[in-house]
């Protein structure tokens, strides 16, 4: 496993994760199917302007990432009590597309 790719997905992943979503994606986006899939969308293009950087880029990737992250996210979304126990799911589910990813 290539250690740099990781750490750099990794960093792309939080990025786009949390202060790039802005703060009415966050609050909106378990409200509104459209606003998931912005958010999912911008998180995938995002790690594929990583993947790109090092060559690993593919549609089939970004597909995976888009409906990966989408799919992970509404469940989340649709749990009625989320806590940090299903952030820390949430999160390691992300970080295992990635890890694939960049297979």
């Amino acid at each position: 496993m290539n250690y740099e790719v990781l750490y750099f997905l990794m960093f792309l992943h939080y990025l786009a994760d949390f202060p790039l979503q802005g703060s009415y994606l966050a609050e909106n986006k378990g409200k509104s199917d459209y606003l998931l899939f912005a958010h999912a969308f911008i998180w995938s293009g995002i790690i594929s302007i990583g993947l790109l950087y090092f060559n690993l880029f593919t549609i089939s990737k970004a597909c995976s990432l888009l409906f990966g992250h989408y799919f992970i996210d509404r469940w989340k979304a649709r749990l009625n009590n989320s806590g940090m126990k299903e952030l820390v799911i949430d999160q390691l589910l992300h970080f295992i597309q990635i890890i694939i990813t960049m297979r």
